[in-house]
C-alpha cells in the first residue's frame, strides 16, 4: 500500500467518524442521536417523578428522595434509600429502514440521611447516570459500506444537603463530580479491491465537577394574605456550567494491522441549567405538579468548536398523583396512583429541524412494608421525524425503583 492511499484511508476513517448528517439505515443498536454531543441526556428524579411527567422540582416529602431538587430532602424524618432500575424499548425507523432495540440499565442509587429534623438538615449522597450513547448505523454506497457504532456515557456522583432556615423556607445543594467513557467506532468496506477495509476507534474519558443549588418556598399565601394558596410550593434549581477534561485517544487500523495511535487531551462544555416548578395539593390528597427546564447547549464548544447539530434544550412536564391511604385495609387504596405529560426540546437539531419529544407517562407506588415502597413509571412516546433524512423513535420506558428507610441516629429518650 503506498503511503498516499494509506493517509486517504486515514483520512476518510476521522472524516467518516465525525460527520453524522446523514441517517441512512438504523440497525438494532439504540437511536442514532445518541452519537451527537456527550449522549442522549438523562433527567432522572426517581421513578415517582417519572411517573408524573418529571415533575417535581417543588416537591417535598417524607416518604421520598428528591433527586431533581436538593431543598427537598429537607422533611426526610429517617435514612432514606432508593435505588432503580429501567428498561428501554426503541422502534426507530428512516425514510428507508426500521430497526428495533431494547436494553436495560441501573438508574442509580441515593441514601439521604437526617441530622436535625427541626432544621431540615438532611445530607445526599447519590449516584446516577448523565447520558447515555448506544448507537450502530450503517451508511452504504457503491464505493463503501460505512458502519458507526458507539458506546458508553457520562455519570454523576453527588454529595449535598438541605436546610431550612427560614419558616416555610427550605434550600438545598449538591457538589456533582461528573465523569464517564464515551467509545466511538467507524469500519469501511471497499468495493475496490485495492484500498484496505480500515477501522477507526476514538476513546474519550470525561471529568468535572458542577454545583447545583435549589429552593422551595411554602409561604405564598402568608406573603400574598390568600389563604387558598397554603396548599402551592414553588421550587427552582440551578445546575452551574463547567467545562469537562477529556483525554482522547484515537487508533486507526487496516486490514493489513497498519495501526496509528494518537493520543490528545481538549475540553467539553456542560451549560447552564435552571428550572422552576409548582406544586399543589388539592383536598390533602392529590399532588398537581408543574416544572420547566432549561440548559444553554447553544453556546457550548467541543474541544473548542462548537458542534452544529447542537442548540439549547427546554423541558416541560406536569404531573398528578393521587396519595395513598395508609389507615385503611384495603390494597388498592394504599396504592399511589400517578400520570403526567411532558415535552422535550432536546438538544439535537439536523439540517435546520430540531428533534423533540412528547410522552405520556403513568404509574404507581406499591406498598412492600409500613415505610417501603416499589415505584413503577411508564413512559410511551415519540422523538424527532423521517422528514429531512432523519429518525424517527418511538420510545417505552419501564422504570422500577424500591425505596425505603432505616431508623439511624434517632435519639432515645431514657427514663
Amino acid at each position: 500500500m503506498t503511503r498516499h492511499r494509506r493517509r486517504y484511508l486515514r483520512v476518510l476513517g476521522f472524516l467518516g467518524l465525525s460527520c453524522f448528517a446523514a441517517f441512512s439505515i438504523v440497525f438494532a443498536g439504540g437511536s442514532s442521536y445518541s452519537r451527537f454531543g456527550v449522549g442522549d441526556l438523562l433527567r432522572y428524579g426517581g421513578s415517582r417523578l417519572d411517573a408524573m411527567g418529571g415533575a417535581g422540582i417543588a416537591l417535598l416529602g417524607d416518604g421520598f428522595i428528591n433527586r431533581l431538587n436538593p431543598a427537598g430532602l429537607s422533611r426526610i424524618s429517617r435514612t432514606r434509600i432508593s435505588g432503580g432500575l429501567e428498561y428501554s424499548s426503541y422502534f426507530s425507523k428512516d425514510s428507508k429502514e426500521e430497526g428495533r432495540y431494547s436494553r436495560a440499565a441501573f438508574k442509580g442509587v441515593a441514601f439521604a440521611i437526617p441530622i436535625d429534623k427541626d432544621y431540615g438538615i438532611t445530607l445526599l449522597l447519590e449516584s446516577s447516570p448523565y447520558s447515555y450513547v448506544h448507537y450502530a448505523t450503517q451508511v452504504r454506497d457503491t464505493v463503501v459500506t460505512q458502519d458507526f457504532f458507539g458506546t458508553g456515557g457520562l455519570s454523576a456522583l453527588s454529595f449535598g444537603g438541605s436546610v431550612t432556615p427560614l419558616d416555610k423556607f427550605s434550600v438545598g445543594f449538591k457538589l456533582n463530580y461528573l465523569f464517564g467513557r464515551i467509545r466511538q467506532f467507524g469500519r469501511f468496506g471497499f468495493a475496490d479491491p485495492t484500498f484496505l477495509d480500515s477501522e477507526i476507534s476514538r476513546s474519550d474519558f470525561h471529568s468535572g465537577f458542577s454545583f447545583t443549588a435549589g429552593a422551595i418556598y411554602e409561604g405564598l399565601s402568608d406573603l400574598l394574605n390568600a389563604p387558598s394558596l397554603s396548599p402551592l410550593t414553588l421550587g427552582f434549581v440551578l445546575t452551574t456550567p463547567t467545562t469537562l477534561s477529556v483525554e482522547r485517544e484515537s487508533v486507526f487500523s487496516t486490514a493489513e494491522s497498519f495501526d496509528t495511535t494518537a493520543t490528545s487531551s481538549g475540553k467539553v462544555d456542560v451549560p447552564l441549567g435552571f428550572g422552576f416548578g409548582a406544586s399543589y395539593l388539592l383536598a390533602s390528597r392529590y399532588y398537581l405538579t408543574a416544572d420547566a427546564y432549561h440548559q444553554s447547549w447553544g453556546s457550548a464548544k467541543f474541544f473548542g468548536v462548537h458542534p452544529a447539530e447542537l442548540r439549547n434544550s427546554t423541558r416541560v412536564g406536569v404531573g398528578f398523583e393521587s396519595l395513598p391511604q395508609r389507615e385503611t385495609a384495603s390494597f388498592l387504596q394504599r396504592v399511589a396512583y400517578r400520570a403526567g405529560f411532558y415535552y422535550n426540546s432536546t438538544y439535537y437539531t439536523f439540517n435546520n429541524s430540531p428533534v423533540d419529544e412528547w410522552f405520556v407517562t403513568g404509574g404507581f407506588g406499591v406498598p412492600i412494608g409500613p415505610e417501603a415502597r416499589i415505584n413503577i413509571g411508564l413512559h410511551l412516546g415519540f422523538r424527532g421525524t423521517t422528514s429531512n433524512n432523519l429518525q424517527r423513535d418511538t420510545i417505552f420506558r419501564l422504570s422500577l425503583s424500591l425505596s425505603a428507610n432505616e431508623a439511624w441516629f434517632i435519639r432515645i429518650e431514657e427514663d
